[in-house]
């Protein structure tokens, strides 16, 4: 009877430590994953340039959401020299019809910049907060930035 007892003994510790292998062997592959930079997707699920660093729209010469009803906003800059930048402009109104139906979150605005402003031609991404949340090059393909806002939009409950 003895040696059952010790073998039963030596089958509880090896299932505990064999639990508790297979616990932490997730956390030690994450762990050499994240520091070493092994195994992470390079790929982005956004198109434009994602300005995270809380820069305020206000800090930036941008027009500030209405405090009444703060919406989320479409902004181009818009400079005479810029002609994907006019070609935007032309179709703004059509750009907001896109949405869909969370247009009624977005509002879209046209400020038209000088070459002596430091601000550059551009479609900004401000949310209802009126922080600066992207950045796009005005050349690029519209229903990319509807891409990302819809996802914006999608995620937040804001605005």
């Amino acid at each position: 009877m003895g040696g059952c007892a010790g073998t039963e003994s030596m089958n509880g510790r090896t299932t505990f430590w064999l639990i508790w292998a297979i616990a932490l062997l997730p956390v030690i592959a994450a762990m050499v994953m994240y520091f070493g930079k092994i195994g992470i997707p390079e790929g982005r699920t956004h198109h434009g340039e994602l300005l995270a660093n809380g820069v305020q729209a206000s800090e930036m010469g941008l027009p500030t959401p209405d405090a009444e009803e703060p919406k989320w906003q479409v902004v181009l800059t818009n400079r005479a020299d810029c002609a994907p930048c006019q070609e935007f402009a032309q179709n703004l109104e059509n750009f907001h019809t896109a949405i869909g139906r969370e247009r009624d979150r977005v509002s879209t605005a046209r400020l038209d910049v000088t070459a002596t402003q430091a601000l550059e031609p551009g479609i900004w991404i401000i949310d209802p907060l009126g922080n600066v949340v992207l950045k796009f090059d005005p050349a690029i393909n519209p229903t990319l930035i509807l891409d990302d806002l819809k996802k914006l939009l999608k995620l937040s409950k804001v605005g």
